[in-house]
């Protein structure tokens, strides 16, 4: 029997395996962050059209069927998206898209004209042949909480079923109604019956994601959503309009449809990879980009804290018996400390001061600068992959190189992340106050003291923590007499700041195409 098949679990609980996820504590405060960056859209909200698709069944709902039962409106919703799918499919290259995968294996095994889809709109604990698993679908997973949050749904006091609002959702619904035009009783009827002929599916092709009109009323209403014009007028709404023309700016600049990692580095270094400036031209755009760069900054300093956990935990990997802390720690300073060709520098704060700013931190192709140092870090985040010194020496000079930012900008990241509770979000403003309270001690003294105190630590701590209150059971290390084992690997990431989504947003409602801008794009960015 292996050592793995021999553990025996305690009794008074169940073991439930899962990854380790934020194994230090630290992504929450990124994921704080970009909630306030982007509010509205979400990492799982893939697709524009779905917001006018909910608004407009809230309402048909409520005037044709008016049923307060939960389960009956969760019944329609299941219907309406398994329907939603099949649409998609049928007309054809739409990312995005729940329930695409059972969609295109229904019509690849289609056997005559007709599709059944009532079956599959069942939840997963009433047949297996259903096409999506979450019992709420998307709508639950993905899109009921932004609806709520941007505006278009309201909360009734009388019941659980959402309903439009009566300024934003309720022009929403009407408006995609005026799309569907003859074909809303068609599709209404469709849901109701839970089978569609091929004939249907031909006729409501227009209604995919991308079939949004680019003259419609509907576009213009999710354009006006998205950019704050209409629905509630607060921050939320000024700071995901903010966060949207700043896309539009780097599409303009960079002549072409950024990807999520455009975004990022340019607002980070305030340079395009070309080295060529970024800088808005209003004050509030200024601003939205020190917090971007903030946001970046902070997610850059778990990866750098990530990739030493993954050393060590690639180190413990030789010792299945077990090692000393101290010996563990001692060995990891003694190699990555080796690993310079230069003699060590005296202190931590020697080491910040060796290393002078680049012109662009997003240069891939100059040694040490932000983007070449994660790109050596992220490529050895798989756990078949092992972190050697070499990129675990790259980790502590990003973190040297963000102790040297903090210092720069102490009142912008104290001011913009003094609100977060200290007892259980870790972020750049902790560990930047940690890393002056070592700053002076001897650098070798400094680096095992980050290894010992922000990762092992840290990482038993977080992790003792989600099993007490969640039961979740995430340690990646085992201590038992005196020793330390591995138990589990797991490798650096970046958090995900709804990027994606939000420029496949701009390309549903025509901002942004192939070449970038598009003319309405030109548009909306010029009246900003």
């Amino acid at each position: 029997m292996s050592a793995m098949a021999a553990v025996n679990f305690p009794e008074w609980t169940e073991y439930r395996k899962k990854n380790g996820l934020d194994p230090l504590g630290m992504q929450n405060s990124s994921v704080t962050l970009y909630q306030t960056l982007i509010p509205g859209i979400g990492n799982v909200t893939l697709r524009m059209r779905y917001y006018g698709l909910y608004a407009w069944l809230s309402r048909v709902y409520a005037k044709r069927i008016g049923d307060t039962n939960p389960q009956t409106w969760q019944r329609m919703i299941r219907r309406a998206e398994a329907l939603y799918a099949l649409i998609a499919q049928r007309r054809g290259d739409e990312s995005g898209v729940t329930g695409s995968d059972w969609a295109q294996k229904t019509l690849d095994n289609l056997h005559g004209r007709t599709i059944d889809f009532a079956e599959a709109a069942k939840t997963r604990k009433e047949t297996p042949d259903y096409y999506f698993a979450v019992d709420w679908g998307a709508y639950g997973l993905a899109y009921a909480s932004q609806l709520f949050q941007i505006g278009i749904f309201d909360p009734s006091r009388e019941h659980a079923i959402a309903l439009p609002s009566v300024d934003l959702g309720e022009k929403l619904a009407l408006a995609f109604d005026k799309e569907l035009g003859e074909l809303s009783g068609q599709f209404y009827d469709a849901i109701l019956r839970g089978r569609v002929s091929l004939r249907d599916l031909d006729a409501l092709v227009r209604l995919a994601p991308s079939g949004i009109r680019n003259g419609g009323t509907e576009r213009k209403l999710y354009e006006d959503i998205l950019f704050g014009r209409i629905g509630p007028q607060d921050e939320a709404a000024t700071s995901r309009r903010a966060s949207l023309l700043l896309i539009l700016n780097i599409a303009e600049q960079i002549q072409r449809a950024p990807t999520p990692d455009d975004v990022r580095w340019t607002l980070y270094a305030g340079k395009d990879q070309e080295g060529r400036l970024f800088t808005p031209a209003t004050q509030q755009l200024q601003a939205q980009t020190k917090r971007w760069r903030l946001y970046h900054a902070n997610d850059l300093c778990h990866v750098a804290l990530e990739c030493l956990l993954k050393y060590i935990l690639d180190t413990l990997d030789e010792y299945p018996r077990g090692i000393a802390p101290s010996s563990l720690i001692a060995r990891c300073v003694d190699e990555i400390t080796s690993t310079s060709p230069h003699p060590p520098p005296s202190s931590w704060n020697a080491f910040v001061a060796s290393l002078p700013p680049v012109a662009n931190p997003g240069d891939p192709n100059i040694q040490d600068t932000e983007f070449a140092l994660v790109n050596t870090i992220m490529a050895a985040r798989r756990p078949i992959h092992p972190c050697s010194a070499d990129v675990a020496r790259n980790a502590l000079t990003l973190l040297a190189v963000l102790h040297r930012a903090f210092r720069a900008n102490t009142q912008a990241i104290t001011e913009e992340l003094k609100n977060l509770d200290f007892t259980a979000f870790h972020s750049l403003l902790t560990e930047g106050r940690y890393l002056e309270q070592v700053g002076d001690a001897p650098f070798r003294d400094a680096v095992a003291r980050i290894i010992e105190e922000r990762v092992v630590r840290r990482h038993l701590w977080v992790a003792l923590r989600k099993f007490q209150r969640q039961g979740d059971y995430t340690f990646l290390v085992e201590a038992d007499d005196g020793l330390i084992r591995l138990r589990e690997k797991d490798g650096p990431v970046f958090t995900n700041p709804r990027l994606g989504p939000a420029i496949r947003f701009l390309h549903d409602i025509h901002l942004l195409g192939e070449n970038g801008l598009t003319r309405r794009g030109v548009e909306v960015l010029q009246a900003s």
